[in-house]
């Protein structure tokens, strides 16, 4: 989200998508990362992700996978890559405005 204090980011944990004849399919994971304007971060829905992992059975594997994506995620965060960076953020933005004729 871009607001006047700055941007802000909400990071869902999904599995791939798969597109069939009926929709666009995916899992989601249930951990989040809130990202804020000053750099703070959160791991969201914890709780959550630990009781539907039990409930769903989720295999070892996807839970090493997860926590590792979370690893990987937060050091794009905290180096400003990809989407992360103010570079891209304005360039979207501007693209968006361009598009939008705002």
């Amino acid at each position: 989200m871009i607001r006047e204090k700055g941007v802000s980011y909400y990071c869902n944990l999904a599995s791939p998508f798969v597109l069939d004849e009926e929709a666009l399919k995916y899992i989601d994971y249930d951990l989040d990362i809130k990202v804020f304007p000053d750099g703070e971060k959160r791991l969201l829905d914890v709780d959550e992700y630990e009781l539907h992992s039990k409930l769903m059975q989720y295999p070892n594997n996807i839970d090493y996978i997860l926590k590792e994506n979370v690893k990987i995620l937060v050091d794009w965060i905290n180096n400003g890559k990809g989407p992360f960076s103010k570079g891209y953020v304005d360039i979207w933005y501007n693209r968006y405005k361009q598009l939008s004729h705002k």
